[in-house]
């Protein structure tokens, strides 16, 4: 009996072994198994993520994925490079766009669980707007069903600022240009409507004072026109809107003083120059028109001031050409400064009825006409002492 026992104690003994060590290769099986199925999931999950945000930056717009408990699940680089690179993921829609009209316009979204597409302002604190000035953007926001009680919002935007600006300013040169043409208009047709009453010519030097101030009118209206051909030329989409020449810019400068030695001698202002033989590369009738209108402008600003008005021209070894036109006259305010080179725009606001008052274009075009050539101008005024306005151009091949 003794060695039964020992025997069937043994067999239960290998028995057990054996079970163990099976129950153990099943278990790594399962486990090794458990462990691949884990690795393909994150894989597929990876990939999946990886070819959902190549597809969101094929987008050429700012994506962004909003949760409906109003945070931040996804966006595309487009978004990125406007928060350059910041965190963006996981944090509310207050802390991101700091707009309340972006965010109403997402709550409701988020309420109502329609799309919505607007065209909103916003505010020169919204990330979205650069330079302290307001951005206009296009916004489509469309609601995507995760659940029965949730929703996601995917929330597409289009800059339209440039656009914007653009149509604004063409209504402002409208507007503008209307404006300018309709007061020298006006006085003409009231000194016709004189004139041509019964005994209007009878009084000849009433009769003539009126014809001299419709003719200075009538100056005034092409002077408006030729200027609103040259910049509209100027700032048409036209590639090659120059004849590009090489010119002696003492030649033109000359031909400037020569044309507005009249009003030099009126005002008894003198005109100097200091231009060692600088050749130019380009449009010999713009730079005459941008020059003509630096030397008028500083005559007209200075027309009870017997101004002296200097114009330099130096060239680098390089071919770079600096420009400068200075004057001594009473300048120009700081806070003009920078708006000098607008359309319409003036500094002196007071003119006399009987005065023939500038375009307004002068400046722009002068700036439009520099810029066509590839150069700069920058314009500066310390006022009574110097008021200088340089041009800069690069090396020409």
């Amino acid at each position: 009996m003794t060695y039964l026992a020992v025997g069937i104690a043994l067999i239960l003994a290998i028995a057990l072994f054996r079970a163990r060590s099976l129950h153990r290769e099943d278990t790594q099986i399962w486990q090794k198994k458990e462990k691949d199925f884990l690795a393909q999931a994150k894989k597929a999950v990876k990939n999946r993520r990886r070819e959902i945000r190549r597809l969101l930056d094929a987008l050429p717009d700012p994506f962004f994925s909003i949760s409906h408990n109003r945070r931040i699940i996804r966006h595309n680089t487009p978004a990125a490079e406007i928060f350059k690179d910041r965190d963006l993921e996981n944090r509310s829609i207050q802390q991101v766009f700091l707009d309340s009209a972006l965010i109403a316009l997402i709550d409701e979204a988020l309420n109502t669980g329609t799309p919505l597409s607007q065209t909103l302002q916003l505010s020169s604190n919204s990330p979205f707007s650069s330079r302290g000035k307001a951005s206009h953007w296009a916004i489509k926001i469309n609601p995507v069903s995760l659940q029965s009680d949730q929703i996601e919002l995917q929330l597409l935007m289009r800059d339209l600022t440039a656009s914007v600006l653009a149509d604004q300013i063409r209504q402002d040169f409208v507007a503008n240009a209307s404006h300018e043409l309709r007061t020298p208009l006006s006085i003409i047709s009231g000194y016709l409507e004189n004139l041509t009453e019964e005994g209007g010519l009878d009084h000849k030097p009433l009769a003539e004072k009126m014809l001299g101030t419709m003719s200075r009118h009538v100056d005034r209206i092409n002077r408006i026109v030729e200027d609103m051909l040259v910049i509209s030329k100027l700032e048409s989409n036209d590639p090659a809107p120059l004849k590009i020449e090489q010119f002696d810019l003492s030649d033109c400068v000359h031909d400037i003083i020569e044309r507005l030695d009249p009003v030099i001698k009126n005002q008894n202002a003198t005109v100097e120059t200091d231009l060692h033989d600088v050749t130019l590369s380009g449009d010999f009738f713009y730079w005459t028109q941008l020059l003509f209108n630096l030397v008028e402008n500083a005559l007209k600003q200075n027309a009870n001031t017997p101004v002296k008005i200097k114009v330099r021209a130096r060239k680098n070894r390089d071919g770079a050409a600096t420009i400068t036109v200075i004057d001594n006259g009473i300048g120009i305010p700081s806070n003009d400064l920078s708006f000098i080179f607008k359309r319409f725009y003036r500094v002196e606001k007071h003119h006399s009825q009987n005065e023939v008052k500038g375009t307004g274009l002068g400046l722009s075009i002068v700036k439009r006409a520099v810029e066509a050539h590839g150069g700069t101008i920058t314009a500066t005024s310390t006022p009574g002492v110097e008021t200088a306005f340089k041009i800069e151009l690069p090396p020409h091949e």
